[in-house]
C-alpha cells in the first residue's frame, strides 16, 4: 500500500511514503527529526531536493520546522486518535 497525493510534488511524496511506512504499524510512535540530509538518508535522495518536498510538507501542515536555513530541523510528530467508534456505541446517561 503507498501513499499518493497529487497536490505534493516527488520529493514531498517520497518523505510522506517513508513516514507512512515508518509509522502505520508501530503500536508506540516516536517523533521523526532530522535536519534536510538526515531526511535526505532516509528516503535516499539530495539534500537540496529534500529541503524543498519537507518545506511543502510544512505548509502543508504534516511537518513542524524548527529553525531556520541549512540548520533547521523538520519534525514529524505521530497523531494517535482513537476513533469513537472503536470502542463501541454508548448510550447517554440517564438521570
Amino acid at each position: 500500500m503507498g501513499y499518493t497525493d497529487e497536490n505534493l510534488g516527488g520529493a514531498a511524496t517520497e518523505i510522506k511514503q517513508y513516514i507512512y511506512d515508518s509509522t502505520i504499524f508501530e503500536t508506540d510512535p516516536q517523533p521523526l527529526k532530522g535536519d534536510a540530509s538526515w531526511w535526505a538518508d532516509q528516503v535516499g535522495t539530495v539534500p537540496e531536493e529534500t529541503r524543498d518536498g519537507l518545506e511543502e510538507l510544512v505548509s502543508a501542515n504534516t511537518l513542524i520546522k524548527d529553525g531556520e536555513g541549512e540548520d533547521a530541523t523538520y519534525i514529524y510528530v505521530p497523531m494517535t486518535v482513537v476513533s469513537p467508534e472503536l470502542h463501541g456505541r454508548r448510550e447517554p446517561e440517564q438521570s
